[in-house]
């Protein structure tokens, strides 16, 4: 008897289930192609059986293969609920599900089908594949690894393990284990994967994870040249150029980035934070591109009418709003701290909008000190600025400006009243709706105003204050005595070395004979980004046996490097910041050649809050004959290195009472200077 027979009388049975030789034939059909008679005899099958899940499920999957996922969905969906210990069954209907856009459901489906069977690679694979596609990389990657399991030899699994594995770097804390794991994923691999470029971009992006930020920036090119449209290849690679210091091609990169993709602001944005450490950049460059990343992305934003609910009461308490991602181990978090703890809770109500992930030891402090905390990661900037204006901030301020984690869109909408810019970024927001950005006389000098669009507000002595880290030790002896020769250091960004920092520290060598010139930075834990610097001051004249080069140390550890440095060299057009304070505050005296702009300009205002103008120097020549005739002083220098931490204990950047007081009573100025103004609520 055939088969086609068979499936005839198995019509005319009546014990309520379809012959299972009959439905193995439809499956046949369906297998072999025959979608047309596989869905007659399931039809058919069906009409005789109505609850066969079996039949269901075929006939669902005939659906999907017809396009009509909404019909599959619900012919699965029935065949779940006649059979829900099936998991061939759950897994389906999660595809259909996957494909119609319903994640969560999908989702169900597929962790019930690998509980039903834990061995279906398939539904381990697309379970770990809708976790990575949802931004759930640590879910994805446990999946991934049960897929691997069943299957070790899957090129698909091997490539979306080691995916995952560096997007769960990107926010993870051992992100460079995950890393390690991925580049061992594909390291050799790549080349022969089934989609070259992807798996080529995922080994790009492992090696930077491991900090070798050279070659990943060297398959990123490569990657660019073969894909030019590709936004996001260029916006990775102008990351690894800024990591490795190479500020003008980042720059350049993230402009190519937006042109491409105009809807991804965070390129302007990382435009803005390069643009900075651009040694070519002038200050009315750099003020119009803060203006044309507003016109870009701030002005549609722009409340047409902003109405408050704030009390218009020039004496009652104010609120005041702060939005960081920094309120944790960060230079932000531990200048930012002290200031929330001392704020006069009768005159201030503090609220904290933190925009990280995670926390650590500083943001416990923080949460501690602050009124009122917000966690706002991963909420949308419509959301934070809804509960801005629910909270009635008054005073709403930015900690952190054009660097990475920004929230200046919610600034755009204009939540409160009055807004600020202080502390997290030294230039212009370009937002027509930030009101202020406080600085203090030395940072900012006359003639700065007009390249910002905010109201300069001057503190009467500095910007920040500064409370030393438990960790940084005592000051040591001066080196020079022990080791036999003076050592220059600096402990800044790479991308902030740039050519003519290295030709005017190579005079100051040249004057000094046996001195040594001692770098350390993030950067320079890539071996290749060290032979580059190398080769960089051997052209300008520094051999490379007066070049100390050492890798990033945690932040615990850099305090120890300042007692093997004598004097501290200060980068431009962008000096230093928290390494010029830790500097000083270790009795490492910082010789600077002040900027037009902030940025420029942050070294000069401690030394002038310390009285330590002799080491600010007027020009190239001055900045060379300071450090030259300090080198060749070591009583001056040693008896300097003794004091400075006691004279910085005694300044204006130590005194953060005195200095909240004045931030408080700016912040009053503020207020009621909107109380004043014509109403606009």
């Amino acid at each position: 008897m055939g088969l086609l027979e068979r499936v005839r009388r198995a019509l005319e049975r009546s014990d309520g289930q379809p012959d299972p030789a009959l439905l193995a034939y439809v499956v046949a059909l369906y297998e072999n192609g025959s979608i047309d008679e596989a869905e007659a005899e399931c039809t058919r099958v069906l009409a005789r059986h109505p609850g066969s899940a079996q039949a269901l499920h075929l006939r669902g999957l005939i659906a999907d293969r017809r396009g009509d996922r909404l019909r599959a969905e619900q012919l699965i969906g029935s065949a779940v609920a006649a059979a829900p210990g099936v998991g061939l069954y759950r897994y389906n209907l999660g595809n259909v599900q996957r494909m119609l856009g319903r994640a969560d459901a999908a989702l169900a489906s597929y962790s019930r089908a690998v509980e039903l069977e834990p061995d279906r690679f398939a539904a381990w694979f697309n379970l770990a594949q809708l976790h990575a596609e949802q931004g759930r990389p640590a879910q994805a990657i446990v999946a991934f690894r049960q897929a691997r399991r069943i299957d070790p030899a899957s090129a698909e699994a091997r490539l979306g393990l080691a995916a995952a594995l560096v997007d769960a770097a990107q926010t993870g804390d051992d992100g460079a284990s995950s890393c390690a794991e991925a580049l061992a994923l594909v390291e050799g691999y790549w080349a022969h994967a089934a989609e070259p470029s992807r798996a080529r971009f995922v080994l790009a992006m492992a090696l930077a994870g491991c900090e070798r930020w050279t070659e990943a920036a060297s398959h990123l090119e490569a990657l660019v040249a073969a894909h030019p449209e590709a936004a996001e290849l260029r916006n990775q690679l102008a990351n690894c150029y800024n990591r490795v210091g190479r500020a003008a091609d980042a720059v350049a990169e993230y402009r190519e980035t937006f042109r491409l993709a105009p809807d991804f602001h965070h390129a302007l944005t990382g435009v803005l934070g390069t643009l900075n450490a651009v040694a070519e950049a002038t200050p009315e460059e750099v003020f119009e591109a803060h203006r044309a990343w507003a016109a870009a992305v701030a002005a549609p934003l722009y409340p047409s009418a902003p109405r408050y609910r704030n009390t218009r009461d020039a004496h009652r308490r104010l609120r005041i709003g702060y939005v960081s991602p920094d309120l944790r181990r960060h230079p932000v978090g531990a200048m930012f701290a002290p200031v929330l703890e001392r704020h006069d809770p009768a005159r201030m109500e503090t609220f904290c909008y933190y925009n990280y992930p995670r926390g650590d030891v500083m943001t416990d402090r923080m949460r501690r000190a602050a009124h009122h905390w917000r966690d706002v990661f991963g909420q949308d900037d419509a959301a934070v600025a809804e509960a801005v204006l629910a909270d009635a901030v008054d005073i709403l301020v930015d900690l952190v400006g054009h660097t990475r984690h920004t929230r200046l869109p919610v600034f755009a909408r204009k939540p409160a009243p009055v807004q600020v810019s202080w502390l997290g970024y030294f230039n212009t927001t370009g937002l027509a709706t930030m009101d202020y950005f406080v600085t203090d006389p030395v940072s900012s000098p006359p003639g700065q105003e007009r390249y910002f669009v905010e109201r300069l507000v001057r503190l009467p002595a500095t910007r920040f204050c500064y409370e030393p880290p438990e960790f940084l030790p005592a000051v040591s002896a001066l080196p020079a005595r022990a080791r036999g020769h003076i050592t220059f250091g600096c402990l800044n960004s790479l991308a902030k070395l740039n050519d003519g920092v290295l030709a005017l520290w190579a005079r100051i060598l040249a004057a000094v004979p046996g001195a040594r010139l001692l770098l350390q930075a993030s950067a320079l834990n890539d071996p290749l980004v060290q032979q580059r610097l190398r080769a960089r001051a051997e052209a300008h004249g520094i051999a490379a046996d007066r070049l100390e080069l050492r890798r990033f140390v945690p932040v615990e550890q850099a305090g120890r490097t300042y007692h093997d440095i004598d004097i501290a060299l200060d980068p431009f057009p962008f000096c230093g910041g928290m390494t010029s304070l830790d500097a000083l505050w270790m009795g490492v005296p910082v010789v600077t050649l002040p900027q037009a702009m902030i940025a420029g300009r942050q070294t000069v205002s401690m030394l002038a809050n310390l009285d330590l103008h002799e080491l600010v120097a007027a020009d190239a020549a001055a900045y060379v004959a300071i450090a030259v005739d300090l080198a060749r002083d070591l009583d001056r220098l040693a008896a300097l290195r003794a004091g400075l931490r006691e004279r910085f204990r005694r300044s204006p950047l130590a005194d953060h009472d005195r200095f909240t007081r004045d931030l408080e009573a700016a912040y009053a100025g503020m207020w009621a200077a909107w109380l004043a103004a014509p109403r606009q609520d």
